[in-house]
């Protein structure tokens, strides 16, 4: 097996770059776990990069289909607590905008974690378009990929604006469940019985931009709690409730 040149260890580190994964279409995971199911959602790695101790962990994977080399011993990983295996893969071509729901509206996201997370809970739900409105941030980072566990390569990702949006809601039909803390609890709303929904989450800090939010019906999330309430949830735990909502008790 031989070593990652030093030219595709430097391609690797500038990775972290936003502006080269939109000009390179690369992107990348690590660890055995995410990895393999970014693969069974039907990634293919453009090679992949494996400490010399760590080598065991490849036996469940097919051979032949890539390159695999043995990462320099200083290591390579974006992750704080590196696994000693990567993949870089390359970033799917953008799909057509879906005909109707369900779908997963985000309004600048900043966290990447979070948005990782967020993936996770539609691919979780079965929700598999989710569309990203400007200042959200890049679906295709490494620390997003690795919250998303792979799920990731499971979603459609949607770079939009909101001219765009409005137009597809006016095609679609699709009613959309704007996320605000002073909308009409879930509890209080009929029930939407189908599947053309959306559902709007905003910006960590600053929430929904008021030319997205008149696109949708303002609801919230009651709380239950017997004291003080904190603020609000966050963002990824609020879209867990709210597909539960919608997706359990259709069920």
């Amino acid at each position: 097996m031989e070593f990652l040149s030093k030219s595709k260890q430097a391609i690797f580190k500038r990775l972290a770059d936003k502006k080269f994964r939109l000009e390179s279409s690369l992107c990348v995971a690590e660890g055995i776990k995410c990895i393999e199911d970014c693969m069974g959602f039907g990634w293919i790695p453009e090679w992949v990069g494996v400490d010399a101790q760590q080598v065991a962990q490849l036996e469940s994977m097919p051979t032949g289909a890539f390159p695999i080399y043995l990462l320099p011993a200083s290591g390579l990983s974006f992750l704080e607590n590196p696994t000693g295996l990567v993949a870089v893969f390359r970033i799917p071509a953008p799909a057509l905008l879906p005909a109707n729901g369900p779908v997963v509206v985000l309004d600048g996201i900043q966290d990447p974690g979070n948005l990782g997370t967020i993936l996770r809970t539609c691919h979780w739900f079965g929700v598999t378009d989710v569309f990203l409105l400007k200042g959200t941030v890049d679906p295709y980072g490494p620390k997003t990929i690795q919250s998303s566990m792979g799920s990731i390569a499971s979603v459609n990702v949607h770079r939009v604006g909101v001219e765009e949006l409005r137009k597809w809601k006016e095609d679609s039909g699709v009613a959309l469940l704007v996320a605000e803390l002073n909308g009409k609890s879930l509890t209080e709303i009929p029930f939407f019985s189908g599947n053309n929904l959306g559902w709007v989450l905003g910006n960590e800090g600053k929430g929904i931009r008021a030319e997205v939010a008149e696109l949708g019906t303002s609801v919230r999330i009651p709380s239950f709690s017997q004291g003080s309430p904190p603020e609000s949830l966050n963002v990824a735990a609020a879209l867990a409730v709210m597909l539960g909502h919608h997706f359990l008790i259709k069920a």
